[in-house]
């Protein structure tokens, strides 16, 4: 049986003044399982998001950081990321929260950045998972990544390539 589509959405840049609505959308302890920590409050966003901003101030070094709004509410949900090197690679990240999770969203939004980044020249994307989380192990499948066999602070790293943009693919 085939899940439903997930909810119609669009990747935000990131700024500032979202951090309280993120809040909200990131207040669930359960998201906080598998990485650690505890639920921001509005005003560490702001510092947060601030310093996302900035950017890693490291040559060659981008950061690319998306909220995810569902277009029927206009809610956020959640956010994308990825952190760009060379222009080449990537590591993404996903967060859905607890209210939005089971519907494929972080599945779409997670295709949509690598999508973008794809588009950008980036080749290759990696992202690290909880040996345990395998709702995120599923959002890597779908983003056509496998373990490599590699771990990094006990999470284990997914590897692959960026999905073809049309440009790449017309070059070829």
């Amino acid at each position: 049986m085939r899940s439903p589509a997930p909810p119609a959405f669009t990747l935000v840049p990131l700024a500032v003044r979202h951090a309280p609505a993120m809040a909200v959308v990131l207040a669930d302890p359960a998201l906080y399982r598998f990485t650690g920590g505890e639920p921001p409050g509005a005003a560490e966003l702001e510092r947060r998001y601030a310093r996302q901003l900035a950017g890693p101030g490291e040559a060659g070094v981008a950061w690319v950081n998306f909220l995810v709004r569902v277009e029927e509410s206009g809610a956020f949900a959640g956010y994308v990321q990825a952190t760009v090197t060379r222009g080449e690679e990537a590591e993404v990240a996903w967060v859905v929260g607890t209210a939005w999770q089971g519907r494929g969203l972080a599945k779409a939004a997670a295709r949509a950045l690598a999508a973008r980044l794809a588009d950008e020249g980036v080749r290759g994307l990696t992202a690290y998972i909880h040996p345990e989380h395998t709702a995120s192990e599923s959002v890597a499948r779908a983003l056509g990544l496998r373990p490599d066999g590699s771990r990094r602070d006990g999470e284990r790293r997914w590897a692959g390539p960026a999905p073809l943009s049309p440009a790449r693919t017309a070059a070829r």
